[in-house]
């Protein structure tokens, strides 16, 4: 930028320098502040959405969900667990729904933190599924019978912590005379993504007049199998943690997550106006330990019936 001046006079300038001073400064400022405040102090949103056909006892209903915790990646961020833990609890939310990505990359990284995860309480429960990275998928196996074990590992710790796994199953949550259906799959995503979830055999009705509830980890699910073949009124993702990394400000935010999933943050609503998806940007971290523009998200959505 120094000789940017020479192009209409010879003398090169100082201001190229100054500026590209002051954007190394912000840029290692943003850094050291994703790195060690924002990564670690979660944000808790609240949204309310709204269906006519909800049932009418289940007007009101707290659900709050997190996702992708990558417990091998929290580091110090882990400290804040306990905190986290009972500020979810303090929400008193009707259902706690965890939407994948318990840990990074076996099975074993969750017995140190089971003692804390199970204090985690509601009502009608806590229900979880299972995210691309808790396959064991990005670890090299001396065996494919060691993979297999820490798989089931996890699975039976979740339960033991009073968690309860909905793998491509589903199950009815009950308010008066009235019910709604829970639903939860295996991760489902495209290529080099693993495809485990098999949405038809978690519930055999997909498009019966029961109000549905569904937790896919992976928000292109959502376009891809539940628009076409559901009439599924609620999706629950995470995944794409908006790559650690959102730009702008509250009314314009973008993510280098978008062009590769359109629906990378927040809520969304489906052509005909009547399914939704929300994807929650999640806790923990992939890759870098930090979080930029993109603090861990605690969201408490509250089901409202349309008028």
């Amino acid at each position: 930028f120094d000789y940017v001046p020479r192009l209409w006079k010879r003398k090169k300038g100082k201001w190229g320098h100054m500026i590209g001073t002051a954007l190394a400064l912000y840029v290692i400022g943003s850094m050291l502040y994703g790195a060690f405040y924002a990564r670690q102090h979660p944000i808790y949103n609240y949204r309310t959405i709204s269906f006519p056909n909800l049932p009418e006892d289940f007007a009101g209903y707290r659900i709050v969900q997190f996702s992708d915790l990558h417990l091998e990646t929290l580091g110090s961020a882990a400290n804040y667990l306990p905190r986290w833990i009972n500020r979810i609890n303090q929400l008193h939310p009707d259902l706690i729904v965890f939407t994948g990505d318990l840990v990074n990359r076996r099975g074993n990284e969750l017995p140190p933190y089971m003692n804390v995860l199970s204090r985690l309480s509601a009502p009608d429960g806590v229900y979880s599924i299972l995210g691309n990275h808790d396959y064991g998928d990005y670890f090299h196996w001396e065996n494919p019978e060691g993979k297999e074990q820490t798989l089931r590992s996890l699975i039976v710790d979740e339960g033991k912590m009073g968690w309860t796994m909905l793998n491509n199953r589903s199950v009815f949550l009950h308010r008066g005379n009235d019910s709604i259906a829970l639903i939860g799959v295996e991760n489902w995503g495209l290529p080099p993504f693993p495809q485990y979830g098999k949405l038809d055999q978690a519930y055999s009705s997909l498009n019966d007049s029961v109000f549905k509830i569904l937790l896919s980890h992976n928000p292109l699910h959502w376009k891809h199998e539940v628009i076409p073949h559901s009439n599924i009124d609620l999706t629950l993702s995470g995944h794409t943690h908006a790559m650690q990394l959102k730009l702008g400000w509250k009314g314009f935010e973008y993510s280098f997550a978008e062009p590769l999933y359109p629906e990378w943050s927040g809520l969304y609503t489906a052509p005909d106006k009547h399914q939704m998806l929300y994807v929650n940007e999640g806790i923990g971290c992939v890759f870098l330990p930090m979080r930029i523009g993109a603090r861990p998200e605690i969201t408490i959505i509250t089901l409202k019936k349309e008028s």
